[in-house]
């Protein structure tokens, strides 16, 4: 009964919500169902939806065009948290290493 709210139950969720799918779910299918927009990549690694090396993700992303999987890896957070998207590295502070 969709006429019965004040609008599209659909597209209120569509810009209300945003989904971490785990990683060997179908992004490009995720993409498709809540738009591109809305799809973000958790990477909390030991948690089931994380992996040990995140950048991987990319290579299961192919179903996703160049922009998408910008969006995917990154981009759709940057736009949520409206924080600036720039490169920063500090020298002095040594990489993260864990242990195996």
């Amino acid at each position: 009964m969709p006429q019965e709210f004040p609008e599209n139950p659909i597209e209120a969720f569509k810009r209300g919500v945003y989904v971490a799918p785990f990683w060997e779910d179908d992004f490009a299918q995720m993409a498709e169902l809540c738009g591109v927009d809305r799809v973000i990549f958790g990477s909390d690694w030991p948690h089931p939806e994380g992996l040990a090396e995140p950048t991987h993700l990319i290579d299961d992303l192919q179903g996703l065009d160049e922009e998408g999987q910008r969006k995917v890896m990154g981009g759709n957070m940057v736009d949520l948290f409206k924080v600036p998207n720039e490169i920063v590295h500090n020298p002095d502070v040594p990489p993260l290493v864990i242990p195996a």
